[in-house]
């Protein structure tokens, strides 16, 4: 037996649990802390705490459009019981892993969606982390998301490269294959005929016949001799 064949049905739902307990967890905590207070609340090294409530979709797009962000909630519920469904038949503990992030990070702020305001569908996603106070604002879930699909993306690329389908890396050259001559054929290498079964005749080499001897012109009163 394969001993990584029930890595996706042990390490999928236990990472993929994990993944939303620690979003989930992170943003309550941001919510109790540092709800109603404006600019970043903290800061840990390059990362800073800065708490918003994002009614859009990644860096703020699409807000104020409640129906192109429902649509977008019903695709990411698709795409993440897609990878649902692979990280569970997954043999590989990257592939796994990587799949467990993604769904992970999907559920992570599919829960926003549906349960905090302005409605089912429509609700904001609580972002609170950002790199020295600058750029887009994220949560843990949006890191999983990133991390998974980066991971599943390498983990397919090198499955992919060991079999020789792609190349290890996309700018190096793929080898010429070099042709193998084929080998010549030997008469007295014919397999033996079955029992029971008379041996098919083989083919003589035709030998040119003799041509006939030209006639002999004898002498005035003589026969000819042929």
């Amino acid at each position: 037996m394969n001993p990584h064949q029930h890595s996706g049905r042990l390490l999928f739902p236990l990472v993929a649990l994990l993944v939303i307990a620690a979003d989930q967890v992170s943003k309550a905590f941001a919510l109790a802390a540092w709800s109603g207070t404006t600019g970043p609340q903290a800061r840990l090294g390059p990362f800073r705490a800065l708490l918003v409530h994002n009614a859009g979709v990644a860096f703020g797009l699409g807000d104020g459009r409640p129906v192109l962000i429902s649509m977008i909630t019903l695709t990411g519920a698709v795409a993440t019981l897609a990878a649902v469904g692979a990280g569970l038949r997954a043999r590989r503990r990257g592939l796994a892993f990587g799949m467990a992030l993604i769904a992970g990070g999907s559920v992570g702020n599919g829960a926003d969606r549906v349960v905090r305001p302005p409605g089912p569908l429509r609700g904001a996603v609580v972002d609170w982390i950002t790199v020295a106070g600058r750029g887009p604002v994220f949560n843990l879930a949006d890191v999983a998301l990133v991390s998974g699909t980066l991971l599943t993306a390498a983990v397919l690329l090198l499955a992919a490269a060991r079999r020789g389908d792609v190349s290890p890396l996309p700018w190096a050259p793929r080898p010429t294959p070099v042709p193998t001559p084929s080998p010549a054929p030997n008469p007295a290498s014919d397999p033996a005929p079955a029992p029971g079964c008379s041996p098919a005749p083989r083919s003589r080499p035709r030998t040119p016949s003799a041509a006939p001897a030209p006639l002999r012109r004898s002498a005035p009163g003589r026969p000819a001799r042929w």
